[in-house]
C-alpha cells in the first residue's frame, strides 16, 4: 500500500523538483545516495533514491542505504509530504542523509491546490482551495468552542474539577500544612534530643 502511494506520488515530486532550483540543489547533494522507510527498520518496504536528479521510489533489493526510518504509517507519510518535525520515527544511519531527503521533500511537496488547478483550472481550484481553508478554520474554531464549553461544564455546572482559582488555593493550603507538619517535626525532635541527655 505504502509503496504504491509513494510511487505514484514519483510523478508529481519530480516535476516540482525539476520547477524549483533549491530541489534541484538538494537532489544534486543526494545523487547516488538512498533511504529505505517502513513500519520496522529491519523489513522496510520502500526504497528513496536520487538518480539522475530525480527522485526515485522502489522496494528495498537488499543492498545496504544510508538510512533506514521506521515508524508508523501516518509519520511516514507525513515524511513524504516534506513533515519531518516531531517524534514518532526511528532513525538508523547517516542522520546528514535523512535530514537531505527530508529537505528534499519539503522543497518538492505538492500544493493540492496547485494540483487540482492542472485538472479543474485555477478558478475551481482557487475556490476549491478558500472551501477548504474555511472548513479547517472552522473546525478549528469549532473544537476551541468545544473544549471550552466542556471545561466549563466540568468545573462550574458538574463540579467534577476544580477551577483554577480553587485548584490553587488547595495548593496553598498544602504547602501550609506541609510547613506546618514540618515545624512539629522539627519540635518533636528537638524535645527526643532534650530527653536522651
Amino acid at each position: 500500500m505504502f509503496a504504491k502511494l509513494a510511487t505514484s506520488l514519483e510523478g508529481v515530486l519530480n516535476r516540482n523538483l525539476q520547477a524549483s532550483l533549491t530541489a534541484r540543489r538538494a537532489a544534486s547533494e543526494l545523487e547516488g545516495l538512498c533511504m529505505d522507510m517502513g513500519v520496522s527498520a529491519s523489513q522496510p518496504v520502500l526504497r528513496m533514491s536520487v538518480e539522475g536528479g530525480r527522485l526515485r521510489f522502489a522496494e528495498p533489493d537488499g543492498k545496504l542505504s544510508g538510512v533506514t526510518l521506521s515508524g508508523d504509517w501516518r509519520r511516514l507519510l507525513e515524511l513524504l509530504g516534506g513533515d519531518h518535525t516531531g517524534p514518532g520515527l526511528d532513525l538508523r544511519g547517516d542522520p546528514a542523509v535523512a535530514e537531505g531527503f527530508a529537505r528534499l521533500l519539503k522543497h518538492c511537496r505538492p500544493s493540492p491546490e496547485e494540483e487540482l488547478a492542472r485538472f479543474a483550472g485555477d478558478t475551481v481550484a482557487h475556490q476549491a482551495g478558500d472551501a477548504a481553508r474555511a472548513a479547517a478554520g472552522w473546525a478549528r474554531e469549532a473544537g476551541d468552542s468545544l473544549q471550552h464549553n466542556l471545561r466549563d461544564f466540568v468545573q462550574e455546572e458538574a463540579r467534577l474539577m476544580p477551577t483554577r482559582v480553587e485548584f490553587d488555593a488547595f495548593s496553598a493550603e498544602v504547602e501550609r500544612l506541609r510547613d506546618s507538619v514540618g515545624r512539629v517535626a522539627a519540635r518533636v525532635e528537638a524535645l527526643d534530643k532534650g530527653r536522651a541527655r
